[in-house]
């Protein structure tokens, strides 16, 4: 990547995770380890427990275990924590630190690593022209619980090497649905807003979901900057199960589209409750993320985000024939529901499906040997059974 120009750094929106502060006089350093403990003190006030006492910790809180250790070592910054220490973390005055060897070894292991940076770490100061309209600060996400289960579920399939992660290249690799680790925390991109031009680049405000329990709203190419700063930035591969019917790929085959499985983040408790059995089986000829990326305002999309849960890439395959298939085949688990446009019009989504998509799955081998003839969706059991 080429080396950014002054113009660059100023003109990006690189507020990102700002805790603000009780002080304007603060320090860069002051800032950074203030926003730590503030960080620290969010995770305990949502889990009651400090970070990393659990058995299997997640990556973001590893991080901040490691923190917090970096924070108890620092002793010298301890008088200026101890007003924000609300917790107790921080050692009582005139508690003498460790003398030996001996002493330290039987500190936590984390106190002999290296404490981590915050995300998004100011290292520039910003000139009031370069000021956005408006504010990205990080916040506590209030409606975290109906996005943790996706992180769970990236993680898992990461670990199951279903999902995979590589090196960020490109900022249009940042998409709605799109997962990111940047500085060991998992970043979900939940919404794209409209796309803007400055200084003839595109840009567009993102609402960004961090594993720890916070969200902010920032831009597109802040996000792509401190993926591009942080050697082990990396992103999450979407899921894509292959190519339908032609595996072997070969000179002159045809892509004719995409089938998608995604699943709603609706708020309504209506759909909410369905979740993990509710999926949309769509298809498109273009890309999954260019499909969904309006998904809020479209009533086909129960007028909410949704997330990918699988794609296929299809070649040699008329996609409306598939479509009316699969849409037959589980036509029994159709979600009966009348969703009310933007305009007020009653619209009746007729892609959304009380199926899971272990089931669905399945009915896509079965398609891809042929065997689907001997099948039939059963709806009391939820499964697959042979024909009679």
């Amino acid at each position: 990547m080429a080396k950014m120009t002054l113009a660059e750094i100023f003109d990006d929106d690189n507020e990102l995770l700002n805790v603000k502060l009780s002080t304007s006089t603060a320090s860069t350093e002051e800032q950074r380890v203030l926003n730590s403990l503030a960080e620290i003190n969010v995770f305990i006030d949502r889990h009651q427990r400090k970070p990393g006492a659990t058995d299997k910790p997640s990556v973001s809180e590893q991080g901040l275990r490691m923190k917090l250790a970096g924070l108890l070592q620092q002793t010298a910054i301890h008088e200026q924590l101890r007003p924000h220490d609300k917790h107790g973390l921080l050692p009582q005055q005139g508690v003498a630190g460790p003398q030996t060897l001996e002493d330290i070894l039987d500190l936590d292991d984390d106190l002999l690593t290296t404490a981590q940076d915050d995300i998004f770490n100011l290292v520039h100061a910003q000139p009031a022209a370069a000021k956005t309209d408006e504010a990205s600060s990080r916040r506590a996400c209030e409606e975290f619980e109906q996005f943790k289960p996706l992180f769970d579920q990236c993680a898992q399939e990461i670990n199951a090497g279903t999902r995979k992660t590589k090196r960020f290249s490109r900022e249009r690799e940042i998409d709605a649905g799109d997962f990111f680790i940047l500085n060991g925390i998992m970043v979900y991109v939940a919404e794209v807003g409209a796309t803007h031009t400055r200084n003839g680049k595109k840009n567009a405000r993102l609402r960004l979901i961090f594993d720890n329990g916070t969200e902010g709203n920032n831009l597109l190419r802040s996000l792509a900057t401190e993926l591009y700063k942080d050697a082990n930035g990396r992103r999450v591969i979407t899921a894509d199960a292959g190519p339908l019917f032609d595996v072997q790929i070969e000179d002159g085959d045809t892509a004719t589209g995409m089938l998608y499985v995604v699943k709603s983040l609706s708020a309504d408790p209506e759909v909410s409750k369905l979740d993990g059995m509710l999926h949309k089986i769509g298809f498109t000829s273009g890309t999954m993320e260019v499909r969904t990326q309006n998904a809020k305002d479209d009533p086909t999309f129960l007028m909410a985000p949704v997330h990918p849960v699988r794609t296929y890439t299809l070649y040699n395959i008329d996609k409306v024939k598939l479509e009316h298939l699969l849409h037959n085949f589980f036509a029994d688990a159709r979600l009966n529901i009348e969703i009310t446009d933007r305009f007020g019009k009653k619209v009746k989504p007729r892609e959304w499906f009380l199926v899971t998509v272990e089931v669905i799955g399945d009915a896509i081998t079965r398609l891809q040997d042929g065997s689907i003839v001997d099948y039939r969706f059963d709806l009391d059991s939820g499964q697959l059974v042979r024909s009679d």
